[in-house]
């Protein structure tokens, strides 16, 4: 019995194991319907226009409750992290929440190195990620 499990554990040691690696995915989530309605592969080309806005941030959203009634939002992961350095933001960012509230200007979602949430306006145009992303607001 140990010659076999010996066997196998050296012939399961020898397998090459192929790892193949998920690409990083835009979650849409929509806010009525409180579930992630769609995802997207992250490219670099999407994530240079989500960087565009992220570094376009110029001032912090002033209400206490950032949390949208109606609308949507992007969860967009940024590896490896980038740094952003702006007039309102300087650090590095792991990933970005864009959020579009119904009739509303869109603000983001960052957590600062505290993992505090802090949200701000930008003042990129918006509506080329938006249609990377198959997204009509």
């Amino acid at each position: 019995m140990r010659k076999v499990f010996f066997f196998l554990l050296l012939s399961w040691g020898v397998m090459a194991v192929t790892v193949t690696a998920q690409p990083l995915q835009i979650e849409v989530f929509d806010v009525t319907q409180s579930k992630v309605v769609k995802t997207v592969p992250l490219d670099e080309k999407t994530k240079s226009e989500a960087l565009k806005l992220v570094k376009s941030t110029n001032a912090l959203y002033p209400k206490l409750n950032p949390t949208p009634k109606t609308g949507f939002m992007l969860k967009v992961p940024l590896e490896p992290e980038e740094n952003i350095d702006t007039i309102v933001l300087k650090q590095t960012v792991k990933q970005v929440i864009f959020i579009f509230p119904e009739g509303e200007k869109p603000y983001l979602l960052i957590f600062n190195e505290k993992e505090q949430p802090m949200f701000y306006y930008f003042s990129e145009d918006f509506t080329e990620f938006l249609e990377m992303l198959g997204i009509k607001r």
